[in-house]
């Protein structure tokens, strides 16, 4: 892959592009009222008209849209029964087997739940993999549930920003950045900076750098009430609730790759996501020997092998540079 140099100049004006958004061909998502299937209340569900993927894309494949995503919408809740699938299967029409077990499901979820207006759309994810698993819903299907989740989290931690293509752009920009802050900025330009740096390093999956820099904003002076209370947001999500999603997804992944009846493709981009998730989990050791097999599998989408490469030499580059001394002989 090649890279492609921004001159530290104009990486201000460069970030400042890439974090405008578009107006055109936002998602858009309408709604309409559907009968619970457990109890009949009428419900909430969304249809999905447009998206885009002007937002770009993540190193473990969460693309974006413009404005908007659509994953935010893609589930839908009883307000009564707490019963929360996707649209789609909400307004299925279920056997008397089934609905005895999603009513059993649905008096727990309401006990385990006594406040549902304070449920976050993460939350409703949470709920929905419960209902799924009573369903017989297989490991492979409940791990992109899972996934999808983490990156509803993610969602709220960076927002929406344009361009942003891949973990290769995501690196250019925080190298970029990293050399503009080491330069004279104005307070506010500064601040800015460095809170869009730490979105930018959350999307690439260095949890530690992304900490790294909401520490330097808020050791700025003359945070705002509403600005502290932002980071702190945003720390709760990326530290605490997306990882979960994460290790419930990678947890699910495992136990899909363990089957036999694995088709190539699922094979490949499951190992894949696998690795990637462990890498975001800073689980690097594991992360780097299944990022190895894609690379080596020639049947791999090329996508997904420049992308396992790129991932790998970044860790094993970090680790070099952290620890620059060769290995020594095992003693005969």
């Amino acid at each position: 892959m090649s890279r492609i140099r921004v001159r530290p100049a104009l990486f201000l004006a460069l970030l400042g592009m890439l974090l405008s958004s578009a107006p055109a061909l936002a998602t858009k998502v309408g709604w309409h009222t559907s009968a619970c299937p457990i109890d009949g209340t009428q419900s909430k569900v969304y249809e999905l008209y447009s998206k885009n993927n002007h937002g770009g894309f993540d190193s473990d494949l969460c693309s974006y849209s413009s404005q908007g995503q659509w994953r935010g919408y893609a589930i839908a809740t009883c307000p009564t029964d707490l019963l929360t699938l996707y649209a789609d299967d909400f307004e299925l029409v279920y056997d008397e087997q089934t609905l005895l077990a999603l009513q059993a499901e649905a008096a727990a979820v309401v006990a385990d739940n006594p406040d549902p207006d304070a449920l976050e759309v993460w939350d409703r994810y949470a709920i929905a993999a419960r209902f799924y698993r009573v369903m017989g819903k297989d490991d492979a299907f409940l791990a992109e549930l899972y996934h999808q989740a983490s990156w509803v989290v993610r969602d709220g931690v960076v927002g929406v920003f344009m361009g942003l293509e891949g973990p290769v752009a995501a690196k250019q920009l925080l190298v970029q950045g990293q050399e503009d802050l080491g330069g004279e900025l104005a307070p506010d330009v500064r601040k800015k900076l460095l809170h869009n740096l730490a979105r930018v390093a959350h999307r690439y999956g260095d949890a530690q750098l992304c900490d790294s820099y909401l520490d330097q904003f808020e050791a700025l002076p003359d945070l705002t009430p509403v600005e502290r209370e932002t980071v702190a947001r945003m720390r709760y999500l990326a530290q605490e609730v997306e990882p979960r999603f994460q290790d419930l997804a990678i947890e699910a992944y495992l136990a899909r790759l363990r089957q036999s009846d694995l088709g190539r493709d699922e094979l490949i981009r499951s190992t894949y996501l696998v690795a990637d998730l462990l890498r975001r989990r800073d689980r690097l050791v594991e992360a780097v020997p299944l990022y190895s097999l894609v690379v080596t599998a020639e049947d791999a989408p090329q996508q997904l092998r420049e992308l396992a490469l790129f991932l790998a030499s970044e860790i094993v580059d970090e680790a070099k540079a952290r620890d620059p001394s060769p290995p020594r002989p095992e003693p005969r």
